[in-house]
């Protein structure tokens, strides 16, 4: 009984501590946007993000250069948006439904993200 209890409190206290996905990506804190007033946000209830899965997007999504991202990029009226830290720096994210995501620095958009094969197969709930 007391191991159970030692577990239970090993997970409760890992749950407070952001998490570090591959590439040395630290997930420090994420908030899902919903843009009600979107006549398609209905679709946002199958949106689901955690700390893990925002480090695995940033690991398996492809960064592209502006115009593919404005070509290809499908921005819906739900996203999972938040801070993470990655070699050192600190960044602000989004990720939407559909795949995309953007990363900044500051103010101004650093990089723009999409979600392909291994990222989509990895994060279903993008889709």
């Amino acid at each position: 009984m007391k191991a159970l209890g030692l577990v239970l409190l090993s997970a409760a206290l890992a749950a407070c501590v952001p998490v570090r996905g591959n590439g040395g990506i630290e997930v420090v804190s994420l908030q899902r946007q919903v843009d009600a007033t979107r006549a398609d946000a209905d679709i946002c209830s199958a949106l689901t993000l955690s700390r893990a899965d925002v480090a695995r997007y940033f690991t398996l999504a492809e960064v592209v250069d502006p115009a593919t991202f404005d070509a290809e990029a499908i921005i819906m009226p739900c996203s999972y948006r938040g801070t993470l830290r990655r070699a050192g720096q600190l960044y602000h994210w989004e990720i939407f439904a559909g795949g995309a995501a953007y990363l900044y620095d500051g103010g101004e958009t650093n990089q723009r993200y999409l979600c392909r094969e291994s990222c989509l197969a990895a994060l279903p709930n993008l889709r």
